[in-house]
This record gives C-alpha cells, sequence and structure tokens, in this order.
C-alpha cells in the first residue's frame, strides 16, 4: 500500500534543474565566452575614450575602420545625451513639485471600530465578534449579507 502524501507540498525557492553535465558545460563556456566580450567592450571604450593605443584598441580600431577619436566623440555625445535627459527630467520634477505641490497628503485611514463594521450592514455584530475573536471559524451559511438586497 503506498503512503499517504502531505495534502500540500512545501514550496521551495531553490529551483533545482536536472540537466546533463554535457548541457551544464556548454552553458558554461557559452557564459563565460558572453562575459569575456563584455569586459572587451568595455575595456575597448575606455581604453579609446583614455586615449590609450593598446593591442586591442589597434585591432579592433583596424577591424571596425576607426579610431579613437570617433570613440571618444560617440562617449562624449552618449554622455551629453544622458545629461540632457537627466536635466530636463529634473526640470519637469521642479515644474510638476511646483505646480502639484509635495505630494504629502496622503494619511492612512483611522483604524476601523466595530460599530463601523456593523454600520457597513454587510454582517451582524455577534459575526464580526467571533471572527475577530476565534483563529478559524466555520460557517453553515454565508454570514456576508448581499449587496443591494440581491439573493445569492
Amino acid at each position: 500500500m503506498e503512503q499517504s502524501r502531505p495534502r500540500y507540498e512545501e514550496k521551495s525557492f531553490l529551483i533545482v534543474g536536472n540537466r546533463s553535465w554535457f548541457r551544464a558545460c556548454i552553458d558554461f563556456v557559452l557564459s563565460l565566452f558572453f562575459w569575456l566580450y563584455g569586459l572587451v567592450v568595455v575595456l575597448f571604450f575606455l581604453l579609446a575614450t583614455f586615449g590609450f593605443n593598446t593591442t586591442l584598441t589597434k585591432i579592433i580600431n583596424s577591424s571596425l575602420n576607426t579610431i579613437n577619436q570617433d570613440i571618444r566623440n560617440l562617449v562624449i555625445v552618449a554622455i551629453a545625451v544622458f545629461l540632457l535627459s537627466y536635466a530636463l527630467l529634473y526640470i519637469n520634477r521642479l515644474y510638476n513639485k511646483k505646480k502639484f505641490g509635495a505630494l504629502k497628503r496622503r494619511s492612512y485611514p483611522a483604524p476601523v471600530c466595530n460599530e463601523d463594521l456593523k454600520a457597513l450592514g454587510l454582517l451582524d455584530i455577534e459575526t464580526i465578534e467571533k471572527l475577530q475573536r476565534e483563529d478559524y471559524s466555520v460557517f453553515d451559511t454565508n454570514p456576508i449579507a448581499p449587496l443591494g438586497g440581491e439573493k445569492l
């Protein structure tokens, strides 16, 4: 006879994969390749921007038919676009703050008391107190009154 199982299985946050060692090696090699590619690109931009003529910059400049000045101009344009965008967004923030205020108008609602819940007319006071008193409640019928006098 089979053993009983728990009704709900525990959920684990760790994802356990079932993959072969070949697939793991391929994933590792591809990941390493793209990390190295990203490192080479970053180094190329840094070295070309600051004017260092290394073997890396010479090879990439000759293959792309560029010079370090072209890369420097590209980086300067990118920084200028970033600063312009930042300035426009900052001006927009100041404009919105001046026009609409600091937006600190939110306040939390007051705590709800039993009288407020009774005033809604959805539950009677005994049911409200039972729900607040007990950790686990079972009802034979739905204790919530329908909205607008509709029948469920």
